[in-house]
């Protein structure tokens, strides 16, 4: 049964009035800060399916009739002024559609697009409605404007509107702006999500529309669902137009703004399977084995990554700081110990994870780029990379320390501030990074030296600033262990005997080893649980888990860290630990409750998160962690042996007030057990740097 347009207003006043009347009350008393009235698809759909059914194939007529009879209904509240529009939202799963998966059949019907925001222009005005002033004789017409890339000007002034009957090219017609209807417009680049693209493929975009409250809501990196209609414009090649036509799509309603991790849906029966999980004594064992299970061993490594996924929790405090949540971890390891397995499984497994690599992404791939837009005019536009799509999930960043130096120096307020300033091209915009940050580096010599002056932090090409930033930094390296090296011969091999050629794959005779694991959720002949279920599990922790720490849990973490302040290091420039080192504590004991989907952080929790700290800073450092190592690039022995050659410099120059002979200053260091040879380096070095100086030759030393 096909509905006559004539009927759509009175249907439509129906389905209001009786499903809408206390919205359609409130939006009279909060307009104009809201403007639009939220009709769910699913409520048309119960009043009737026929009437649902002509809102999706005729779309124009039926948002018209619906706006007019919303308009009529507010007038009779004593409203009317009020210009005000209908959003239909939750359209059918038939009327969803890809980016990519958009065709000439859907052209006119209404459908829905889930994607993420990347180019956001300005918002400005546009004629809808316009009125023309004859010059010659000054009456006025009034014409719409259905076309927002052109301006329709009236061919001649019509006698019978009681104009003077001249032509287009006998007068000239002045628009008349203030008289005219003008409507805000925005134009929006909407990109398909990065989790549905086969590898390789660039994904798909298109140009939206967004008009009157739409225009200027979306932020670039949104992830959005937008309902609307296509359109086609003609493609124009040298001043004519052709037969191929670009799509473009008319927002109607956006959707889902920015809930947190909305883009994973799980269903009642995997909630339950969730909480099950989350009641098993051994739950943090088995989440840390399911990380990256084809890599062998590495349990303290992937029991801090699996932490990682789940997070602390990020909060405002009252003066209006806002503490970050996110753990940020530094994997620092020989080459062939799986850092880049380790990393490209953890951007997989975490939702909005993203992955990339320090050679091939730049300042502006990682945090924002500013665009020159050709659509629109060549004005400059944002679009975000990939810290802005990462936003509450999970950043991976391989080759972490080859990356240009200017680049490197955007992510320090990314990782602490956990957002992006840019100041580009006239662009003044903030954009939120809030994810955590997994980075791998290697050091500069190929291996880690580890009997060298030099700390195992200055051997890789990082700035000490920008190590002090991460909660967590592994120090991964190849040593030989026969019992060791035999287990893990053993694992590779049997992974390697136990996998499916890919090409049988891509032929269609096997199956997906990847895929079929999918729909189990707890691999008990492993005792892993699988990806997917991570991701979920995830996504349910952070979503609704918010650990608070127990008075004991605090009072374990305080006291750990005042004792190893107190421990402190040998020599008295030394500080064993920095107040910042606090904070990554209380983020993985937050983050260790979350496992447990416990909304309290116990003792048990403080003590994991102290014991993985332990184990990491002894790793790194051994018995006497000094965090003056970590920023001056120096070890302390080092240190204090400079302090020492400099003091002989100075006594011996205060007592003789001449300049200093070199080989006094050798004396007086092997009483103090410096080697001569060393002492001659560090002699150098001090020159090189301008605390020592050498007036008389090589022989002769002052202090400067």
């Amino acid at each position: 049964m096909t509905i006559q347009e004539f009927d759509l207003p009175a249907r439509w006043r129906t389905l209001l009035l009786e499903n809408y009347s206390e919205a359609i009350h409130n939006l009279e008393v909060t307009w104009p800060d809201v403007q639009s009235l939220e009709v769910s698809y699913r409520d048309i759909e119960s009043f009737d399916p026929d009437f649902a059914l002509s809102i999706i194939e005729e779309p124009e007529n039926n948002t018209q009739a619906a706006n007019q009879a919303l308009g009529l209904l507010l007038s009779e509240l004593g409203a009317p002024r009020i210009v005000a529009f209908v959003r239909i939202i939750e359209l059918p799963p038939d009327s969803h559609r890809t980016v990519r998966q958009l065709r000439s059949e859907d052209l006119g019907s209404m459908i829905s697009v889930d994607a993420i925001a990347t180019k956001i222009g300005k918002v400005l005005p546009r004629t809808y409605e316009g009125v023309f002033v004859c010059a010659a004789c000054g009456h006025s017409s009034h014409i719409n404007q259905p076309n927002e890339q052109e301006l329709v000007e009236p061919i001649e002034c019509f006698e019978i509107d009681g104009g003077c009957g001249r032509k287009k090219n006998q007068t000239k017609f002045v628009q008349r702006v203030e008289e005219s209807i003008l409507i805000d417009t925005q134009f929006i680049e909407l990109q398909e999500p990065p989790e549905n693209l086969r590898g390789g493929v660039q994904p798909e975009r298109i140009l939206c529309i967004a008009e009157h409250d739409i225009a200027g809501q979306l932020n670039p990196g949104d992830r959005v669902t937008a309902n609307g209609m296509l359109f086609v414009r003609s493609q124009r090649k040298s001043g004519k137009d052709t037969p191929i036509f670009d799509i473009f799509m008319r927002i109607h309603s956006i959707q889902r703004e920015n809930i947190p991790l909305e883009e994973i849906q799980i269903s009642e029966e995997e909630e339950r399977e969730i909480k099950e999980l989350a009641r098993r004594d051994d739950i943090h064992d088995l989440l840390t084995k399911s990380i990256a299970p084809s890599i062998f061993g590495m349990p303290r490594q992937k029991e801090s990554l699996m932490l990682q996924l789940f997070g602390g929790v990020a909060s405002k405090a009252k003066d209006g700081t806002r503490l970050r949540g996110d753990i940020h971890i530094l994997l620092m390891g020989d080459p062939g110990v799986a850092k880049s397995q380790l990393l490209s499984y953890m951007s997989q497994i975490s939702p909005r994870g993203r992955f990339t690599s320090g050679m091939s992404a730049s300042a502006a791939g990682l945090t924002a780029a500013a665009v020159q837009d050709s659509a629109a005019d060549g004005r400059w536009t944002l679009e975000a990379g990939a810290l802005a799509l990462a936003d509450l999930g999970l950043a991976a960043i391989d080759e972490f320390d080859k990356m240009n130096e200017n680049d490197r120096s955007s992510m320090h307020e990314a990782m602490e501030q956990q957002r992006i300033s840019v100041s580009k091209a006239g662009i003044n915009a903030t954009l939120s990074t809030r994810c955590a940050i997994l980075a791998a580096a290697n050091p500069k010599a190929g291996r880690f030296q580890s009997v060298s002056e030099v700390p195992f932090t200055q051997q890789i090409n990082l700035k000490p600033a920008l190590i002090s930033r991460f909660d967590v930094i592994w120090l991964m390296t190849d040593q030989p262990a026969a019992e060791h090296d035999k287990l893990i011969a053993e694992h590779i091999m049997s992974n390697r005997a136990e996998s499916t050629p890919e090409i049988l794959i891509e032929q269609g005779s096997e199956v997906d080893p990847s895929k079929a694991a999918k729909y189990e959720g707890v691999d008990t002949s492993q005792g892993i649980v699988n990806r997917d279920l991570i991701r979920k599990y995830v996504a349910y922790a952070k979503r609704s888990i918010h650990p608070r720490l127990t008075d004991e849990a605090r009072e374990a973490l305080r006291e750990f860290y005042v004792e190893t302040r107190r421990k402190g290091g040998e020599y008295h420039d030394s500080i064993s630990i920095s107040a910042r080192a606090i904070e990554g504590l209380y983020r993985l004991a937050q983050a260790s409750a979350r496992v447990r989907l416990s909304n309290v952080a116990s003792i048990e929790d403080a003590e994991r998160s102290i014991r993985l700290t332990r184990f990491w800073r002894h790793e790194l450092m051994g018995e006497n962690f000094d965090e003056t190592t970590l920023q001056s690039g120096k070890k302390a022995t080092t240190r204090n042996r400079e302090r020492t050659l400099l003091e002989i410099v100075r006594r011996i120059f205060a007592e003789t007030g001449e300049t200093v002979n070199l080989a006094d200053v050798l004396t007086e260091a092997g009483r103090l057990e410096i080697n001569r040879d060393t002492a001659e380096d560090i002699i150098e070095a001090l020159c090189r740097d301008g605390r020592l100086m050498r007036p008389g030759g090589y022989d002769t030393l002052q202090p400067v």
